[in-house]
């Protein structure tokens, strides 16, 4: 028999590493985030189990899971610089699909309108509980989704319209 946070894991992992995917612009990252935070959930589900909502917390973690590993990667990204050592290599890829393509736009988005715009077009979540999930005021989450969704529209073209 499972128990409540397995429901939990089941019901809300895939949507969650999505959803995140497209904020940090890495499957492999946003999968770890979301693990990690229901790891976290699992070690406190006594109390996590309580909140009135144990998926939202779980998100909140995963989503400051992101942030951190951005700034890590910000300071390290930082530091090679300063020592020189700043040189890149490309890879040719095959031509992107309509998902890549969504998912290279919000990559050029600010990360608050990612985030915004994946917890309330991708999650399907309410305005409030978007703003809750950032730790922001609903008229964040309406200025940041607004804003989200003129530079796609600027990227993407009146076609690409989310």
């Amino acid at each position: 028999m499972r128990t409540d946070i397995e429901s939990h894991f089941r019901a809300h992992y895939g949507r969650l590493v999505r959803a995140l995917t497209l904020v940090c612009g890495s499957e492999e990252a946003a999968a770890d985030a979301v693990q990690e935070a229901f790891v976290k959930a699992h070690q406190k589900w006594r109390t996590v189990s309580q909140y009135d909502d144990p998926v939202g917390w779980i998100r909140r973690v995963a989503i400051n899971r992101l942030r951190d590993d951005h700034r890590r990667t910000t300071r390290k990204e930082r530091a090679v610089a300063k020592l020189g050592a700043g040189e890149t290599w490309t890879v040719d890829a095959p031509e992107p699909s309509d998902t890549e393509q969504l998912a290279a736009a919000l990559a050029d988005l600010p990360r608050q309108q990612r985030l915004a715009i994946a917890c309330y077009y991708l999650e399907g979540l309410s305005v409030a509980e978007t703003a809750a999930a950032l730790e922001v005021s609903e008229g964040a989450v309406k200025f940041h989704l607004h804003q989200g969704r003129e530079r796609l529209r600027g990227i993407l073209g009146e076609e690409g319209r989310p």
